[in-house]
């Protein structure tokens, strides 16, 4: 008779608490031994579920609401021994004058083998991530924090920050940071901030993908950031880098900005001891390279204006399959007054090929167009291209098939 009491009591109280506001919701379901799981939630319109299956698994899950009508949702499953996984979410309002925002961080993460580790952190809104990692010692981190209203035109109309993380394997490392928030201008003009997303998947050991991308107006809005990063085999190392901010004083207007400047970026990597180091800025940009082999490195800058975008452009694919490939790709633009764009293609095919092509035009420039292209077929093989122009267009083509080949453009 105690224990009927004892329970009627808690579901009034349970349901009193439910009618007084939003509630917290949290399911748990261990199989095994030595698993365990602590939740903390607070202020309501909180969910989270956890299913673990095996030996010595931790999940720790923290999720704090600081809005009416803000939402927290977490998930983890665990099978196998060892695995940790914590995820620390704050829905809060993107300004102090908008406690009205009804926006979600969202979280997800799937743990099969042994050791592998999750560590999300989310603060704000419309933060969304997924974790897959299947093996043994695999690593995984992702950073968010979104402060931004949503656009008001544009293909990404939420500012939304999105991340994707599956690695198989072992001792895989992938590191997300992403930032979106709005900002005033030195003419404290509201400038949004805009969203962020990337994708990185990783197939064998000891690879590595950091990803970091920024949308945060100030200086002008935000850019739209994409990103994926695709590894296959051992020891490949990507690095991708991607933010800045369009339109400055002779800019876009903000619709046309949020239509049509965007940074994005695709690596996929094959082999051994690969590297790729990708840094883009100020929107539309386009980066893709596919490195197969061993030991063959990509290292690509783009940048634009400092003062404005205009219509300008950067655009760079490199493919290199083989032994020792090198390519090093810097474009830089600075065409506040007109229309511009800076262009490379670079392929390489076997041996010890080398491309580096460096193409800028100055700020003064109305117009201006540079456009390179190398393709390689054979043993050592090397390619140096230099093009500065400030209203004249420059191009360069080379072909190389065979070996010991040698070509330097330089062109002013």
């Amino acid at each position: 008779m105690k224990s009927m009491t004892a329970l009627a009591l808690v579901l009034a109280s349970a349901q009193a608490a439910y009618a007084a506001g939003p509630r917290n919701e949290s399911f748990i379901d261990q199989i095994g031994a030595n698993n365990s799981a602590t939740i903390s939630q607070k202020n309501g319109n909180n969910s989270q579920g956890t299913f673990q299956a095996g030996k010595n698994n931790s999940v720790l899950t923290d999720q704090v609401s600081k809005l009416a009508n803000g939402k927290n949702n977490s998930g983890n499953v665990q099978v196998g021994r060892g695995n940790t996984a914590a995820t620390s979410q704050t829905n809060s309002p993107p300004n102090k004058n908008f406690t009205t925002a009804d926006f979600t961080n969202n979280s997800f993460s799937a743990q099969f083998g042994v050791k592998n580790n999750v560590n999300v952190g989310q603060e704000g809104g419309k933060n969304s991530q997924a974790t897959v990692q299947a093996g043994e010692k695999n690593d995984s981190e992702v950073a968010q924090t979104n402060k931004s209203v949503s656009p008001a035109a544009g293909p990404v109309v939420s500012g939304a920050n999105t991340a994707f993380t599956g690695q198989f394997g072992s001792k895989n490392t992938a590191v997300v940071s992403q930032t979106s928030d709005d900002g005033l201008s030195d003419a404290k003009q509201f400038e949004n901030g805009h969203g962020n997303a990337s994708a990185s998947i990783q197939i064998g050991s000891k690879n590595n993908a950091l990803t970091q991308q920024s949308s945060v107006g100030g200086n002008g809005e935000g850019t739209n950031n994409a990103s994926a990063t695709f590894q296959i085999g051992r020891g490949n190392q990507v690095e991708t880098t991607q933010g800045g901010n369009v339109a400055g004083a002779f800019g876009a207007t903000p619709a046309e900005q949020a239509a049509n400047f965007t940074n994005a970026s695709f690596v996929g990597q094959t082999g051994v001891g690969n590297v790729a180091k990708i840094d883009q800025e100020n929107g539309t940009n386009t980066q893709a390279a596919f490195q197969a082999g061993e030991a063959n490195r990509a290292i690509v800058n783009q940048t634009m204006q400092p003062l404005g975008t205009g219509s300008g452009s950067n655009n760079a694919v490199t493919a290199q399959f083989g032994v020792d490939n090198r390519a090093k790709i810097n474009q830089s633009m600075a065409n506040p007054l007109g229309s511009g764009s800076n262009n490379s293609l670079t392929t390489q095919i076997g041996g010890s090929n080398v491309v580096n092509a460096t193409q800028s035009f100055g700020q003064q420039a109305s117009t201006g167009t540079n456009t390179q292209v190398a393709l390689q077929v054979g043993f050592g093989n090397s390619v140096s291209v230099t093009q500065t122009a400030n209203s004249v267009a420059n191009a360069s083509f080379a072909a190389q098939f065979g070996s010991h080949n040698t070509a330097t453009v330089t062109q002013k």
